[in-house]
């Protein structure tokens, strides 16, 4: 849901940074600019950013505001001490956040703060069907989660409805890889979802049987969907589709919060010595924020020779034990169909993620 919002006056900085911000690249809308306590509590927002400084804060106001339905985000000065934050809280504040924040951080908690009141979707699938969410993340760029995402999904939809999204923040690349439009994308979608759930199909490319929702087409230049707006997209697609595969790219911080929504977390890295120390750092935070049994380690690019096979299992065995491992080969065909613009349909490569897709879909149809 995308927030609006009212910013109490303030002497810092934070009202005019959040302000600009939301004007270039969007995320929320300023309803008010407000003045005093009168026109907090009748003017009409949803969150209201206010600082401890301001001059008409009071237990009283916040209360009034809270009776409304309105939420309210305390702005701080870590600056000044432990009694900056101290009166925000003594106020009934219960969400604060330092002034010299990012925007974007401070609409993350404004977007948090009213997902209670997010539209329901309606699940136009039998029976309210709960598709089976699998996020493919990658220990580095470079490592082709990308490409087992494109595979995973593409081998999973000769047997079942599927969704191909790309969530990476930093580089979607799923769209320019397959060779589709970067638009309708991703954003399209969260827009739908939020708005016109019933138009949720018309944010969808198809690719054979396949469905694909593209990643952002302008990566830097907006506001990045946020982890409340992409669980409620996540939410529609699984209550449509058998699988949704989901490209996360690096698992980064605005991305961790989505890691509990999953029902597999592949975590991908390069089949060699470098590649499994790398995924070390990756690993233990899927661990840390999804169930273990969630969990599936995927080396990718293991030269062919049976040893490399044998030695990165053992590794991966020694590190992680328990955790299932899926081992990919090097294949060089994977060239021929990215200047295709086509998803890798024979090899070695494929084939092996052929037989991890089945070994899903088994457990999707049961």
């Amino acid at each position: 849901m995308i927030p609006v919002v009212a910013l109490a006056a303030s002497a810092r900085d934070w009202p005019d940074r959040l302000h600009r911000h939301l004007l270039d690249h969007g995320g929320g809308r300023v309803a008010a600019r407000v003045l005093g306590a009168d026109q907090a509590v009748s003017a009409d927002f949803q969150v209201l950013f206010i600082d401890d400084v301001c001059s008409f804060l009071s237990p009283r106001l916040v209360s009034n505001l809270r009776e409304k339905g309105a939420e309210i985000i305390g702005i701080f000065d870590p600056g000044d001490g432990s009694d900056a934050k101290r009166r925000l809280l003594e106020c009934g504040i219960s969400d604060v956040i330092e002034a010299d924040a990012e925007p974007e951080e401070m609409l993350g908690l404004a977007r948090a703060a009213i997902a209670h009141r997010a539209p329901t979707v309606s699940p136009p699938g039998p029976g309210g069907r709960l598709g089976w969410v699998i996020g493919v993340t990658g220990a580095t760029p470079g490592v082709g989660a990308t490409e087992v995402a494109i595979a995973l999904a593409t081998a999973a939809a000769a047997r079942l409805e599927v969704i191909l999204v790309d969530l990476d923040p930093w580089w979607p690349s799923v769209a320019p890889r397959l060779d589709l439009p970067l638009h309708p994308n991703v954003r399209t979608a969260v827009d739908f979802v939020l708005h016109q759930p019933d138009q949720l199909p018309r944010s969808f490319q198809e690719l054979g049987a396949l469905a694909v929702v593209g990643g952002v087409a302008d990566r830097g230049a907006a506001a990045p969907v946020g982890h409340v707006e992409a669980e409620l997209l996540l939410e529609a697609l699984a209550a449509t589709f058998h699988l949704v595969v989901v490209d996360l790219g690096p698992l980064d911080r605005a991305l961790r919060a989505l890691v509990h929504r999953f029902d597999t977390v592949a975590v991908v890295g390069t089949g060699d010595p470098v590649g499994v120390i790398r995924m070390a750092r990756t690993v233990e935070t899927a661990l840390d924020l999804a169930a273990e049994d969630a969990v599936v380690l995927v080396a990718n690019k293991i030269p062919a020779r049976p040893y490399h096979h044998a030695e990165i299992r053992a590794e991966l065995a020694t590190m992680w034990p328990g955790l299932p491992v899926v081992a990919l080969p090097a294949d060089p065909g994977l060239a021929d169909a990215a200047w295709e613009g086509v998803p890798s349909a024979r090899g070695p490569f494929f084939k092996a993620v052929e037989r991890a897709a089945s070994l899903i879909t088994e457990s999707v149809s049961r």
